[in-house]
């Protein structure tokens, strides 16, 4: 597993995405801004895992791609195999398609 990701989805703007993120219920999104990547979202879904949402998204196949990493702190307990698990699974809720992965771009 890479840790990065992209995915299809409705939502033109991040707010939009933000949004329907948090009425999801699972995780706790916000926005944030980053002088590298500019605006993104992010969520910490388990104990030193961090994931982000580029802002940033392009037109793809009726619908807009977004790029997603996991960042994994060191002695994280939680395995990647589960964050892909549950990650994937939130995506599908949004609801996103097209959801794979990609080179890593940290």
């Amino acid at each position: 597993m890479t840790g990065a990701y992209e995915f299809v989805c409705e939502y033109r703007f991040t707010t939009a995405l933000l949004k329907r993120l948090n009425e999801l219920g699972k995780w706790k999104w916000w926005e944030g801004d980053s002088h590298w990547y500019g605006d993104y979202l992010a969520c910490k879904p388990f104990p030193g895992v961090r994931i982000r949402i580029c802002d940033f998204p392009s037109i793809a196949h009726g619908g807009y791609r977004y790029q997603a990493d996991v960042n994994r702190s060191p002695g994280c307990q939680t395995p990647m195999e589960e964050i892909d698990q549950a990650f994937r699974a939130v995506l599908e809720q949004v609801p996103a398609r097209h959801i794979g992965e990609i080179e890593w771009f940290d």
